[in-house]
């Protein structure tokens, strides 16, 4: 008989099972909740008036949700710790940092 382990949840960090560390560098978008109109070959356009690109340390979970995705809303929350306001500024974008030595290029 042969007894294997069980395999932990999806998106779960089990540091038994799981050789990846429990925390992940992500890079996040954040684009301006105000925007600036202007006329172009005839048509509105609206732009954000700033953006940047914060970066941060997250626990795995936040990032690799069992959907896929990342929770977006707890990114937020420790952007508006680090004084972005939410009133202010918007995700557009997360993504995780993968370093150099592990790129597959």
């Amino acid at each position: 008989m042969t007894i294997s382990k069980s395999r932990p949840p999806q998106g779960s960090y089990d540091e038994n099972y799981d050789p990846r560390p429990s925390t992940v560098s992500i890079g996040v978008s954040l684009i301006t909740v105000e925007t600036d109109s202007f006329i172009q070959d005839n048509r509105h356009v609206e732009i954000p008036v700033d953006d940047d690109i914060v970066y941060l340390t997250v626990p795995r979970e936040i990032v690799h949700l069992p959907c896929g995705g990342a929770s977006y809303d707890i990114i937020a929350d420790l952007l508006e710790a680090q004084g972005y306001l939410r009133k202010h500024w918007s995700i557009q974008s997360v993504w995780e940092c993968i370093p150099e030595d592990q790129h597959p290029f």
